[in-house]
């Protein structure tokens, strides 16, 4: 095994022992020889820095010798580390429960999407990474909007999908659409689905504020939704797998999966939810009881080592939109293995939609 995936392994160890899916022992870890500096670096990148020590305080907690011997200033740093995300997490939380509020008072209803809501899986919710926090006010997008700017946000509406608003040094994205309808007429089918269901399914308060949770069957389509729009733009981290994993753990005794599999090739994205559930259960140890799941993809190790190895991030990167623009058309063409197995569309239209989308719509990254 090389180094980068011995590294992935010991990740995955300790990301099983802080979910629960693996007892805590260093025995299991073959760590010798391997830098701990590099599987640090490895878990930052992967968006699993805080969960990764929570393995490591496990392990410390079980063997005292092992814990003694891990190099302190790194220790240190990880500590630190897990902090900042720790507070940046309940800064977001505290913002965005007085935005709802604020909303509440005005009766908008504010719905998470992503974020917060895929927290609420983890054994420790704060330690999951948190980004922007995008919201979906239904019917009242442009109300929020000027609500917002009363309470002296900062409010950029030139996206047409959604608008982006600095409240309290917050990120928010407050969405008009769900889903980006401009690719095409499954896409606004897609839109109309999620809200349909973000309307008339149950939702439930997150952490005792005016934040609404969607229902599992909106997460479940969201996130899966979300995810492949990344893996085939610019690809994903172990976090969002993790995060589906941990949807499957609390969620598969009681979800309707034939209905979410059917919505799932309506919307050409099962070949990619039977891939991402695929390695759930093998890298993170998820154990599925539901005879209903598919647990297995001729995808996954090729998806896996994307994930591990794969260095495209595009949105992530503090550059212009043309460059963005730029990079996504070379990820497509160097990644056209995942257009042919987790797409409906083939190269040559993709290309052609992204050019005319370039050219008819300059505002939009």
């Amino acid at each position: 095994m090389n180094e980068p995936n011995s590294i992935a392994l010991i990740l995955s160890h300790l990301l099983r022992i802080a979910i629960g899916t693996e007892g805590a022992s260093v025995c299991t870890l073959n760590s010798e020889g391997i830098s701990w500096r590099a599987v640090y670096n490895f878990a930052r990148k992967q968006g699993v820095l805080a969960i990764a020590f929570d393995g490591l305080v496990k392990l410390f907690e079980q063997d005292k010798e092992f814990a003694k011997s891990f190099p302190q200033p790194l220790k240190l740093q990880w500590i630190n580390a897990a902090f900042n995300i720790e507070q940046r997490y309940e800064r977001q939380r505290e913002v965005c429960a007085e935005l709802a509020e604020k909303l509440a008072e005005n009766d908008i209803k504010t719905l998470c999407m992503k974020g917060l809501a895929f927290s609420t899986y983890y054994p420790v919710p704060n330690h999951r990474e948190c980004g922007d926090f995008d919201c979906y006010l239904y019917d009242d997008y442009a109300r929020g909007n000027d609500i917002l700017r009363k309470l002296g946000a900062k409010v950029d509406e030139e996206m047409y999908k959604h608008s982006e608003i600095i409240y309290r040094k917050v990120m928010i994205e407050n969405h008009r659409f769900i889903v980006a309808v401009r690719g095409g007429k499954k896409m606004k089918n897609l839109h109309k689905l999620l809200d349909n269901i973000a309307r008339n399914e149950e939702r439930k308060p997150i952490f005792d504020t005016k934040i609404e949770m969607p229902s599992p069957m909106f997460n479940a389509l969201f996130m899966n939704y979300h995810s492949l729009t990344h893996f085939l733009s610019e690809g994903i981290r172990l976090r969002h797998i993790l995060d589906w994993a941990l949807f499957l753990q609390k969620e598969q005794a009681n979800f309707d999966w034939r209905r979410f599999y059917e919505l799932c090739e309506e919307y050409n994205m099962r070949a990619f939810v039977d891939c991402i559930t695929a390695i759930a259960a093998q890298i993170f140890g998820i154990q599925i009881a539901n005879p209903q799941i598919v647990v297995e993809s001729p995808y996954s190790m090729q998806v896996l080592d994307s994930v591990i190895n794969d260095d495209n991030a595009i949105f992530s990167q503090n550059i212009g939109p043309w460059r963005k623009r730029i990079m996504l058309v070379q990820n497509m063409f160097v990644s056209r293995w995942k257009y042919k197995a987790f797409s409906n569309q083939g190269i040559f239209t993709k290309f052609v939609s992204l050019v005319w989308g370039f050219l008819t719509h300059p505002e939009e990254d």
